[in-house]
């Protein structure tokens, strides 16, 4: 059975490059509840992460069933880290993200 996903759209300053942000989503998601990223196969998309100065944007697939969780843990990053976290309601706004311009 194939499970549908949510995509997030998350906004993170103080990071350089595309390896940092995927360190800091994972170890916001294990510092808060430790087995979330394993459990909502949490994934983030490599190809659309673009980084400017010391700003960096990227987007994350979730398995919707734990949607609202990670929405939950995400949005405690401010505490580790300064971030905005936006919602993406479908992935056919992915497309439209490729052509964003920083």
């Amino acid at each position: 059975m194939r499970y549908k996903k949510r995509y997030f759209l998350v906004e993170i300053e103080g990071v350089s490059n595309q390896e940092d942000f995927e360190k800091q989503m994972y170890s916001t998601l294990n510092k808060i509840e430790p087995f979330l990223g394993i459990r909502s196969n949490f994934k983030v998309i490599k190809d659309l992460t673009k980084t400017k100065d010391d700003k960096t944007i990227g987007i994350i697939a979730v398995n919707n069933e734990y949607k609202y969780r990670v929405i939950f843990s995400l949005s405690l990053i401010s505490k580790f880290y300064k971030s905005n976290l936006l919602t993406i309601m479908n992935s056919g706004n992915i497309k439209k993200i490729k052509s964003f311009k920083f």
